[in-house]
């Protein structure tokens, strides 16, 4: 993450925990839950703390930070006690698997003062960097930030992988956007980071729409082939004199890549309907090559995160139906991440 990303983090958090209440709404619930512990003390219902909390931690904006701002989150103890994941802990200490009621107040009290130093530590980087760091937004209204993360074996270790990374990316991005009847030039490069190196690409929103469907429906197939060669590497553990089960099986998970890309590679052709339209041969075969050339980067273990920044109220109805749109892409962009998540812990538990 950078600094700037940093920068911005804080003041997302003003924004949506502090002036929000959350840390006072999980504290306004401990203090119904300690009357129960308390001989002789009349007890108080606490359904509508309760709701009062749920309600503002559903309402967090997670989806508008990026994969390395949602991480640090968790390094300040805020992103597991807030959105769906406060939520499930909250029904969870309440409900599900509870000791007594003294513990699950005990619980609570824990959320909110590990949030609470989250904020006080969150205030010192942002009393650190002001003045020194500026907000920064590189994407226009219309567009969305896309981060191409080059981790696992997609990684560049040298400038020769760069060199060939970059011709990777010319083509992803040239055969979506054409498709999309616009120039490679559009998909524009707004930043970079390094450690594991990180593009920033801000792209129109119809070619990160395009984009995010090629990425799901990969990571789907990501997870099948993972499985198949974990079964491989399993069978290979084994010592076994004859390998021609595990050979098989590397080449069932290489078979099912092909079809994945040839699979998906129909999808969207039809999504976008350029099969209905007349001398589209040119667009259809870039196309094919993008979607063939972002599987096998998934599928190498590089990562693409989409982030659609915060908007304001409007009134008309051309903007109503553009923050329709958007909200639309927001739930397909936690769904990328939450299948990524998933991968990375069948990744985690292999052998």
């Amino acid at each position: 993450m950078n600094v700037s990303e940093l920068f911005e983090l804080t003041y997302w958090i003003d924004d949506n925990i502090v002036r929000t209440q959350i840390p006072q709404k999980y504290q306004n619930l401990y203090g119904i839950l300690q009357q129960y512990t308390q001989p002789n003390h009349p007890k108080q219902p606490f359904e509508t703390q309760k709701n009062d909390l749920i309600n503002s931690l559903e309402k967090v904006p997670l989806d508008q930070l990026t994969k390395d701002q949602i991480n640090f989150l968790c390094e300040l103890g805020i992103a597991e006690a807030v959105g769906n994941d406060g939520i499930q802990t909250l029904e969870d200490i309440l409900y599900k698997n509870v000791i007594d009621v003294a513990t699950s107040a005990q619980k609570i009290q824990q959320i909110f003062q590990k949030i609470n130093k989250g904020i006080d530590k969150s205030k010192k980087i942002k009393e650190g960097l002001d003045g020194c760091v500026s907000k920064e937004r590189y994407e226009e209204e219309n567009e969305v930030l896309m981060r191409v993360n080059f981790t696992g074996n997609a990684a560049m270790l040298n400038i020769v992988d760069f060199h060939k990374c970059g011709e990777i990316w010319l083509d992803i991005g040239r055969g979506i956007a054409v498709a999309h009847d616009s120039s490679p030039e559009e998909v524009k490069i707004v930043g970079a980071t390094k450690g594991s190196i990180i593009f920033e690409l801000a792209v129109a929103r119809i070619i990160a729409n395009t984009a995010s469907n090629i990425v799901f429906k990969a990571l789907e197939f990501a997870e099948k082939i993972l499985n198949i060669r974990i079964k491989a590497e399993e069978l290979r553990s084994l010592k076994l004199k004859n390998d021609k089960i595990a050979r098989e099986l590397e080449k069932e998970a290489d078979n099912e890549k092909k079809g994945g890309i040839e699979e998906i590679s129909a999808e969207i052709i039809k999504e976008i309907g350029l099969q209905k339209k007349d001398n589209v041969g040119d667009k259809i075969n870039a196309l094919k090559k993008a979607v063939e050339k972002l599987v096998d980067f998934i599928d190498r273990g590089g990562e693409v995160d989409f982030v659609i920044s915060k908007e304001e109220v409007v009134d008309n109805e051309e903007d109503k139906t553009h923050q329709q749109y958007n909200k639309e892409l927001r739930i397909k962009f936690q769904e990328i991440r939450k299948l990524e998540n998933k991968i990375k812990l069948i990744e985690y538990k292999a052998p």
